[in-house]
């Protein structure tokens, strides 16, 4: 799994860091991404394998332009190379139009009264005074906003690959861009197999924007919640749709989550499970990967779960393991439940918490280790680090 980091400030050439406006941005830019990483370790949001930042990528994006020009793909005005719409008919089969919307996101759209087509934007934009910009075949000059992720992509995944997430709003242009500039540049379809697009957040019924002033950062939200409660609330929308974030869907979210801790806690781990038990589980397990497998239907998911815990607390038989097996196996998924008797697949969720750190610092990602780092400090995990490897241990209370 990558994630793209875009903003092209933290990796500047030396010539351009002493900028002083452009040297602000960089540190606003270093701060936020350590924000970032340590508010997604706080969430338990710690799987992906790599953090790829545009800067480090000049080489593939100047790469991937240079095929985009040698196909017939790209064109050259005064301040930059451009995407020729036209060469692409294909463009707009993801979001079906290919015309701008007032709820595109369209911050990063090209400005230029002599593009061919309105909708053409920039792979390469020509050196600006004041700007970071690096020395390539190209002209001087650093990347368009769209290309920076393709040519990521490209590097870690190949020209196509199953999965691709991003927000309802990047649909258009975002993601078509991508779409045209990858397929375009390689001559292979797809660029994703899959595309998994999440809903907006709502405060007080409008979209959550740093613009109006009406937004909750993580921090935020996690002031006034625990970080599972948060998980489940998310989990019991389905991703595609817009989901007010309120009081009430958290006190809602926590709610759920309880009944579930709850019926954790009636488990009977030494009973022997009857036949009809342990189908019952086998079969809501089942069922659960179906509604996942149905573009990834959680709401659905946990509707089967909450079924099978009111059908079992109407038997006279007690849940056993079959059952404990079943939540477990839910919570390794998900990450929403604090269930007793864990105390085992705790520490292995630690282990691998750790072990992603050793990964991390060897290969010199010290923000990403010290967010985990952090993050486990405030679980009450000490770390131990020492040329044989880190230990670790759980602090007591006295």
């Amino acid at each position: 799994m990558t994630r793209t980091v875009s903003g092209l400030g933290m990796g500047w050439p030396a010539r351009v860091r002493a900028a002083s406006a452009w040297a602000r941005r960089q540190a606003r830019r270093t701060l936020f991404e350590k924000q970032y990483l340590e508010d997604m370790a706080a969430l338990g949001n710690t799987r992906v394998d790599v953090h790829a930042r545009a800067h480090d990528h000049i080489d593939g994006i100047v790469d991937q332009i240079k095929r985009l020009i040698e196909r017939g793909h790209a064109y050259q005005l005064d301040d930059g190379w451009y995407f020729d719409l036209a060469s692409f008919p294909a463009y707009g089969k993801l979001s079906g139009r290919t015309d701008l919307r007032p709820e595109d996101s369209v911050s990063r759209i090209d400005d230029n009264s002599k593009k061919r087509h309105p909708g053409d934007f920039a792979l390469w934009k020509g050196r600006k005074d004041g700007e970071p910009f690096w020395e390539t075949d190209l002209g001087p000059g650093r990347p368009g906003w769209h290309i920076e992720d393709t040519a990521i992509t490209e590097t870690y995944f190949g020209p196509s690959y199953d999965l691709h997430g991003g927000a309802v709003d990047l649909i258009f242009p975002h993601h078509e861009a991508e779409v045209a500039q990858m397929e375009a540049a390689s001559g292979i379809e797809p660029l994703a197999r899959y595309w998994m697009h999440t809903g907006l957040l709502r405060v007080d019924g409008e979209k959550m924007s740093k613009s109006t002033g009406n937004f909750l950062t993580i921090r935020d939200a996690l002031a006034r919640t625990d970080f599972r409660t948060l998980r489940h609330a998310f989990l019991s929308q389905h991703y595609r749709s817009s989901m007010e974030l309120s009081d009430s869907t958290l006190e809602q979210a926590r709610g759920a989550r309880r009944r579930i801790e709850n019926f954790a806690r009636t488990i009977d781990p030494a009973h022997t499970d009857s036949q009809a038990n342990t189908a019952r589980a086998a079969d809501t397990w089942k069922e659960m990967r179906e509604r996942l497998d149905d573009d990834f239907d959680t709401p659905g998911a946990l509707a089967v779960l909450f079924q099978y815990i009111r059908e079992q607390n109407r038997l006279e038989e007690p849940a056993g393991p079959a059952a404990l097996r079943l939540i477990e196996d839910v919570n390794n998924l998900f990450g929403t439940f604090d269930i007793p008797g864990s105390a085992a697949q705790s520490d292995a969720v630690v282990d691998e918490l750790v072990k992603e750190r050793d990964r991390l610092r060897a290969a010199r990602k010290f923000a990403e280790a010290d967010a985990i780092r952090d993050q486990l400090i405030k679980e009450g995990v000490v770390l131990e680090d020492s040329p044989e490897g880190t230990r670790w241990w759980k602090e007591t209370t006295p």
